[in-house]
């Protein structure tokens, strides 16, 4: 063997020399999931959004309806419908995973293509490396309130400075630095492995949190203080777009979530355990965040006055400003150190996890899940995170942006699965290279009511992005539009799909097949889920490890319908 040959032998992941040249579809972490590893029951979820809503993103994402001018029983409704939205959103994204044991990388074969998927698993890798990266920075600037209530005036006054052009001070960048390097470990644990960290998260973090919002709202004078309840900035005119647009940051929080739920709900035990009570679970934690949040950003700014504080560590540090005692402190050193330990668990789960999946989707001769976290730590640091957001109207903007195309995949992803397809996955075909599969759409692995209907779900709302920048540029409605762009992008592409699927029917079932009628959730309840009851079907990577280890490389073949075999790979 070459000293090349070794090097690529060394690099590749573990399997992949019994089906170098012949599976291009499948690895470990791209087949279905194997019973033995559907560890995950329904308390295992509860405790992973119990634990992951408690994130520097979604406190940002509660304190800012009041940066919209809302006041606190305004922005509290706000939420409360925001989270029922979201509870609706969860079940529909959850579903698919729970039930075939896919992750989003081959889920997304069949809406799109198993060619054009591979543009959405990139499009889905991108927005969680900068997701990661800016999670990464809210950390930064947590650790760095927990190095000053530790170091005091030292911590501040004992360094160098950055110039301002660097929008990042010196001791946020050390913190984040530090940050980065005691979370490389977590890089290399496996998502099958994690839930005890979210099971610990979920008491450890919500009383420091509410110990946090009790102290300000008491201090404050309560939540009868008439500015803190009433007083809100926005005209009466304005005050149904105000909520719209606040619907939308909701949901915007949430979205990093939903498209990636299939990439946990497939190591679940059962599809309920993947269904109500994470519901249930993720709206009570979400109305119980944002209700600390938005209580806490609205007494914050009554006791020191000024424009709302819209982020943590900012009212942390406003806190320590105007009480510099043992007690503030500690508060805040104990709030400070949970939510970095919380968001780096949601980093995890909502992107870390994503991109291993997506990487290894795209690459699955290179990459694993494990490598793809690494991966997408690198690139998390590469982007400079601290340059994306400076104050809450780029904050805004930014989740705004991300809910446009994502809201409108998902829109994409559940008319297709529940509307068109009616809850049927033909897993075998998602792995296949056969033309005639129904993945295939007949077009190049591509399916284009699925592509235009994302093209028309993202572009419509799309505009309102350069307005959010400079709203002279474009008409008020436009932006207006772009505000609510999560709920207008998923009933357009969804609305697009539904119309083109119909006019020009999409395949069920493999041709094969074709003449069983197509009802409700059939393939889901056989004995092996998305496969047909007269079919034999192993997963590829598992089938192609099982032939090399027996010395069948050469004879490779998909075992299928009554001991029958598809072609051979090429």
């Amino acid at each position: 063997m070459t000293i090349t040959r070794k090097i690529i032998h060394l690099v590749e992941t573990p399997g992949s020399e019994a089906f170098r040249e012949r599976h291009q579809w499948s690895n470990e972490d791209l087949d279905p999931t194997s019973k033995t590893e559907r560890t995950w029951r329904w308390y295992d979820y509860v405790s992973l959004w119990w634990g992951s809503s408690f994130n520097a993103n979604g406190w940002a994402s509660g304190s800012s309806l009041i940066s919209l001018g809302l006041s606190f029983e305004h922005a509290m409704g706000v939420a409360i419908i925001g989270s029922v939205i979201t509870s609706i959103a969860i079940i529909f994204a959850s579903h698919p995973g729970s039930v075939f044991h896919i992750g989003y990388p081959v889920y997304i074969r069949s809406s799109m293509g198993v060619y054009a998927g591979y543009f959405f698993v990139a499009l889905r890798s991108l927005v969680a490396a900068v997701y990661y990266g800016i999670q990464s920075y809210y950390a930064g600037c947590l650790l760095s309130i927990c190095f000053r209530c530790i170091f005091g005036y030292k911590w501040i006054t004992k360094m160098s400075l950055f110039p301002d052009s660097a929008n990042i001070t010196v001791q946020v960048f050390a913190a984040f630095m530090i940050y980065y390097i005691i979370t490389i470990p977590l890089m290399f644990v496996h998502p099958r492995a994690i839930r005890l960290a979210f099971e610990i998260k979920a008491f450890v973090l919500p009383p420091c949190a509410i110990g946090l919002c009790t102290w300000a709202i008491y201090t404050a004078g309560g939540l009868s203080k008439s500015t803190l309840a009433t007083d809100t900035k926005v005209s009466e005119s304005e005050i149904g777009w105000a909520w719209m647009q606040g619907i939308n940051v909701v949901m915007s929080g949430i979205s990093p979530m939903l498209i990636s739920q299939p990439d946990l709900t497939r190591y679940a035990r059962a599809p309920f355990d993947a269904s109500y009570p994470q519901v249930i679970a993720a709206f009570l934690v979400k109305v119980l965040i944002f209700f600390l949040s938005i209580g806490t950003t609205s007494a914050i700014q009554i006791l020191y006055g000024g424009s709302s504080t819209w982020n943590l560590w900012d009212q942390l540090d406003l806190i320590l400003d105007h009480n510099w005692n043992a007690s503030a402190r500690t508060l805040c050193f104990l709030v400070a150190i949970t939510f970095v330990g919380g968001t780096a668990l949601t980093n995890i789960s909502a992107n870390s996890i994503p991109f291993g999946a997506d990487i290894t989707g795209i690459f699955p001769r290179w990459f694993n899940i494990r490598r793809g976290q690494v991966l997408c730590a690198i690139l998390g640091l590469a982007i400079t995170p601290w340059n994306f957001l400076t104050n809450a109207a780029q904050f805004l903007t930014f989740l705004g942006s991300y809910n446009v195309f994502m809201g409108s995949l998902m829109g994409v992803m559940w008319c297709d699965y529940f509307v068109v397809r009616k809850e049927n996955f033909h897993v075998p075909s998602l792995y296949t290279t056969d033309p005639s599969a129904p993945y295939w759409y007949g077009f190049f692995g591509i399916n284009w009511r699925g592509i235009l209907a994302w093209i028309c779900g993202s572009f419509i709302p799309f505009p309102g992005l350069i307005g959010s920048y400079n709203e002279n540029l474009v008409n008020i409605i436009v932006i207006r539009m772009f505000n609510n762009g999560w709920i207008i992008s998923v009933a357009i592409s969804m609305t697009v799909y539904w119309a083109t699927s119909t006019l020009f029917p999409v395949p069920i079932y493999p041709p094969e097949y074709a003449h069983i009628p197509v009802t409700r959730g059939f393939l889901g309840r056989q004995s092996s889920s998305g496969v047909f009851p007269d079919e034999r079907w192993a997963p590829p990577y598992a089938r192609e490890m099982l032939n090399h280890e027996e010395g069948n490389v050469d004879k490779l073949s998909e075992p299928r319908r009554d001991g029958g075999s598809l072609e051979k790979e090429p």
